[in-house]
């Protein structure tokens, strides 16, 4: 089989720095990105072909940039969209520019780097699109609500993905990572609010922010063993020769544990409100859903 090709946004630090390693020990090539192109210089040194990046740039110029990238090989094969960072801080706190930086970062940036791509893809009918969502989609804990909900909104943009793109070729997958030991809680990935609000210290929402510093560099997974998972995924191939790429891959266990759980507790919700909430049908329309 000849090189994949990747394309992968975000990759000064974390998955995104990890996955050009290994994709690139594995005989692929790799288009690796950042703002900051200087902090690639040893992927470049390792065989990346590196682009600077910003996800938040207009959809002009980031078409510039895809079609930059596609001239490299002629081809894009893997489209990784990793960039991000987290927004922490109650709901009432985040400001409405500090959310419009959240999700700008995380969906906008996203959605405009896909919109880039995507023409290049359905012209070679193939593709795969790995969107970088995370546990949080599966819940909302106090104190990272924004940040959650922006990674909820790339999930629900994978699926539609998936849907539309499935009939040219192209598969989209949500990655949804739980506790990594990468670089997401520590001072350059994370923000703080600047409305700081008294009346939540010692509430929720300040003990789940102390939580996510308490956990920096203390997560319990390994990104090398996490970037395996996802390369084996997205090629399927190794750990996961014979399997179709699934729309969602819950990333470590504590992901698998937590979503497997919102499942269950989703089902028994759903279950005890049915006789309250489903008779709701016009007269003619028959039974209820």
């Amino acid at each position: 089989m000849s090189p994949r090709v990747w394309f992968i946004t975000g990759c000064s630090t974390g998955f995104g720095r990890e996955l050009v390693l290994q994709a690139l020990k594995r005989g692929d090539k790799v288009i690796a990105t950042a703002r900051n192109v200087s902090k690639l210089a040893d992927l470049e040194a390792e065989g990346a072909k590196i682009l600077p990046l910003d996800v938040t740039a207009d959809l002009g110029s980031l078409k510039q940039s895809a079609a930059t990238a596609y001239a490299v090989y002629d081809r894009i094969d893997i489209l990784v969209n990793n960039a991000g960072y987290l927004c922490s801080g109650s709901i009432e706190e985040t400001s409405p520019e500090e959310t419009y930086s959240q999700f700008n970062a995380n969906v906008f940036g996203l959605l405009n780097i896909n919109r880039a791509f995507l023409p290049y893809l359905r012209a070679q009918k193939s593709g795969v699109i790995a969107n970088f969502s995370s546990i949080g989609a599966w819940t909302g804990p106090a104190g990272v609500g924004i940040y959650c909900a922006s990674k909820w909104a790339v999930a629900g943009i994978s699926e539609a993905m998936s849907s539309e793109l499935a009939e040219f070729g192209i598969r989209t997958i949500s990655i949804e990572p739980g506790f990594f030991r990468s670089k997401l809680l520590d001072g350059g990935n994370r923000s703080v609010i600047q409305n700081y609000i008294a009346d939540y210290d010692g509430a929720a929402a300040r003990k789940g922010m102390q939580m996510l510093e308490a956990l920096d560099q203390k997560q319990p997974g390994d990104i090398a063993k996490g970037c395996k998972v996802i390369i084996d995924v997205l090629t399927q191939c190794s750990t996961a020769a014979g399997k179709d790429i699934p729309i969602r891959l819950a990333l470590g266990a504590d992901s698998y544990e937590l979503i497997r759980a919102k499942c269950q507790e989703t089902i028994t919700l759903l279950d005890g409100w049915k006789d309250i909430s489903t008779p709701t049908n016009h007269d003619d329309v028959a039974g209820n859903l």
